[in-house]
């Protein structure tokens, strides 16, 4: 009998912990992660006008993709975070960075991932 007890308080012990670290948003070091993560202080401490490309790089580093969009310079940096908890929601994002042609900030927000891409980077890989 106290076997059993003893296991129940275990197993509960782990399944609350299991839901404050989800709660808190804290990676393990079994989670998969690729990209580079930019919180949106980071985007937020940009100002459209003044920041000028070698700020972000300095915030964030070099950009991992580059385009020419209708004469402007778009920098993209992906990250993709994938729990090792089960049941815990796979993170995918793209944060946009646009610049005129004097390498003068216009915009920069977050979005929902890459077109054309699934979210999961060894499916990416496989070309799925």
């Amino acid at each position: 009998m106290n076997k059993v007890r003893i296991f129940a308080v275990a197993a509960l012990s782990v399944a609350l912990l299991s839901g404050c670290a989800a709660a808190k948003k804290v990676t393990s070091g079994l989670d998969y992660s690729t990209g580079t993560y930019v919180t949106q202080q980071q985007i937020d401490a940009f100002k459209k006008g003044k920041t000028r490309q070698a700020d972000v790089i300095a915030v964030i580093g070099n950009p991992p993709q580059k385009a020419e969009i209708m004469g402007k310079e778009v920098w993209t940096y992906t990250y993709t975070l994938i729990p090792a908890l089960p049941f815990q929601p796979n993170k995918f994002e793209s944060t946009v960075v646009e610049f005129n042609k004097n390498g003068v900030l216009v915009n920069a927000y977050k979005t929902g991932g890459t077109p054309g891409q699934t979210g999961n980077p060894l499916l990416n890989a496989a070309g799925m």
